[in-house]
């Protein structure tokens, strides 16, 4: 064992089979299974003890591909992603770094979220302008669950491209309100598609729809969180990683061939 310092950890996660990031008592989420993989493998005794420091809470349903936690451990950091790894399913740790103790990622520069919507014949022209209507800084209170911190935000940039049978919108700001990219993105579905005015549409609209409604959780990914520090891939985490992967894409694929068989059997 090293001499405590803390270190960061960044990993990734299907958010389909979690309640949530948030520890919750008697429920199955991110933050919990993270935790208990570390007392575990003898990283920490606690979360309180450790000093434990998280970045990003997502929702039920949504996943990620970059969040990161702090640590104060006297656990190799150059072992710890491997050792957390081999006690969870459907969250993998890829990188870890020491850090100064004043680190908190919870104050990251910038987060980048992803929103894959299916294609359904929006109106390209439409997605881009209503996108740009929520750039810049705006009271977001009308589009994100109501609570109380300050609605005010900055959204930096939001970009559509092209992901074969969706759309990418790419989302990035300092912070977001809770469910804010997934109502925008609805309104961005609902007025690229037709069914929803212009003028019902963005933070300084004069007119307001009777409601606006809540795109799936499912196709949200938080991509990355920009904290200020490299984090290079552990290799030889890499490794146990890619075979656990690939036993999930074969019974995933499985999973589909099966409905696939289904599906002409009733035809």
């Amino acid at each position: 064992m090293d001499q405590e310092r803390r270190i960061a950890i960044k990993f990734a996660y299907d958010g389909s089979i979690f309640h949530g990031f948030q520890r919750q008592p008697d429920m199955f989420t991110v933050e919990g299974e993270l935790v208990r993989a570390l007392t575990k493998v003898g990283a920490i005794k606690s979360s309180r003890e450790c000093g434990y420091r998280g970045s990003s809470r997502t929702d039920t349903g949504v996943s990620a591909l970059g969040n990161i936690i702090s640590i104060k451990t006297s656990f190799k950091t150059d072992e710890i992603c491997s050792a957390i790894n081999s006690k969870m399913e459907g969250i993998w740790a890829y990188s870890s770094v020491e850090v100064p103790d004043a680190f908190n990622p919870r104050a990251a520069r910038q987060r980048w979220y992803r929103y894959y919507l299916a294609k359904a014949g929006q109106d390209m022209r439409l997605m881009d302008e209503i996108a740009r209507r929520f750039v810049g800084v705006h009271d977001f209170s009308g589009y994100a669950r109501k609570d109380k911190r300050n609605p005010m935000r900055k959204i930096d940039s939001i970009d559509i491209s092209d992901a074969g049978m969706f759309h990418a919108v790419d989302f990035r700001a300092e912070s977001f309100l809770w469910n804010m990219v997934r109502r925008i993105v609805w309104m961005m579905n609902e007025g690229g598609s037709g069914r929803l005015p212009l003028d019902f549409i963005g933070p300084g609209s004069a007119k307001k729809p009777v409601r606006i409604g809540l795109a799936p959780p499912e196709y949200l990914v938080l991509m990355d969180i920009d904290c200020g520090v490299e984090f290079p891939v552990d290799r030889h985490a890499s490794i146990g990683i890619a075979r656990a992967i690939e036993r999930r894409m074969r019974e995933n694929g499985m999973k589909l061939t099966f409905s696939q068989s289904v599906r002409e059997m009733l035809r």
